[in-house]
């Protein structure tokens, strides 16, 4: 029995899960950071630093941590096995973030966090399609019941008659549209992960993304100030710490079987919202992450289960 459950806690799903569950709170912390960002500027009244500037900086700087983990496979790191691959991956990747930004200065974190749950339709599909990944009853009712939740989070408000369809439908192109290009990126990662290293997939990611925002962040630079820069070193930090975990986990395991633990970024996301913004969730929004919580929870036993019984 002690050695059924150690061969639990070391197997590719527990380990898959672990890596993504850090990902997803390194960048829940990232969002916390672009939300205190687009706050200051306006309590302050000084020029907000734009989407495009905030991402190239925090590229930069999460670059700058990256290079001794990748350097370590020496010339290895620098070998690709399909380019456009690579430049396809840069390409949403840089599009999806500038979009989130956008969205996390002008809704509550709660709230864009939320609309990143329809991520499991887009990687649903892309992966049946592009990966040829089998998707399961058990792992379709678990995605469903996450997409549900995720409802409930992000239409309190509507539920409730305190807002409308119209208020929310141009807001919602800027979240969604990130969730379609995150979806798109995550099946390229994967690809990238059955022939090239983690290391390899995560360097050439912010080499290539990085003159991309560089080059959309100078209509609107704005210099940072003084006080800004510890936050953008943080950022870098963090997202370095999300993409080398994102990367392990896509070794680790299916991509499917990784969705629903990316719902463990909305607690992140609540508990950053409540204590540095006071915002605070509603009902809906406890009823929604419960279902989240409970679909995790239940395909997370079924899928380490099902890994160590092919095992044993």
């Amino acid at each position: 029995m002690g050695m059924l459950q150690e061969s639990v806690f070391f197997s590719p799903a527990f380990r898959g899960a672990l890596f993504k569950a850090l990902s997803c709170l390194c960048f829940a912390g990232i969002y916390g950071c672009v939300h205190y960002f687009s706050h200051s500027a306006k309590i302050l009244g000084i020029p907000p630093l734009s989407a495009p500037e905030l991402a190239f900086f925090e590229t930069l700087f999460a670059l700058l941590f990256i290079l001794p983990w990748a350097l370590k496979t020496g010339k290895m790191a620098f070998i690709i096995t399909q380019p456009s691959l690579y430049i396809g991956r840069a390409v949403v990747v840089a599009l999806g973030v500038i979009l989130w930004y956008i969205a996390l200065s002008q809704m509550s974190l709660v709230q864009v966090v939320a609309f990143k749950y329809t991520t499991p339709l887009f990687t649903l599909f892309g992966a049946h399609f592009f990966l040829r990944e089998s998707c399961s009853w058990r792992r379709g009712s678990a995605i469903l019941c996450s997409f549900i939740g995720a409802l409930f989070i992000s239409g309190g408000d509507l539920f409730e008659g305190k807002a409308s369809w119209q208020d929310l439908s141009f807001l919602a192109l800027f979240p969604l549209g990130a969730t379609a290009c995150h979806a798109l990126a995550a099946i390229f990662g994967k690809k990238q992960s059955s022939n090239d290293s983690p290391q390899t997939i995560t360097l050439y990611l912010l080499l290539l993304t990085l003159p991309l925002f560089a080059i959309t962040s100078l209509p609107e630079w704005v210099t940072p100030l003084s006080w800004q820069w510890p936050w953008l070193i943080f950022m870098g930090g963090l997202l370095a710490c999300a993409y080398i975990s994102l990367s392990q986990a896509y070794v680790a395991v299916e991509i499917i079987y990784l969705i629903p633990i990316s719902f463990t970024r909305l607690i992140a996301a609540a508990a950053i919202g409540i204590t540095f913004f006071h915002e605070w969730p509603t009902p809906w929004t406890w009823t929604g992450s419960f279902l989240i919580l409970g679909a995790t929870m239940a395909l997370c036993h079924y899928e380490m289960k099902r890994k160590t019984l092919s095992v044993i």
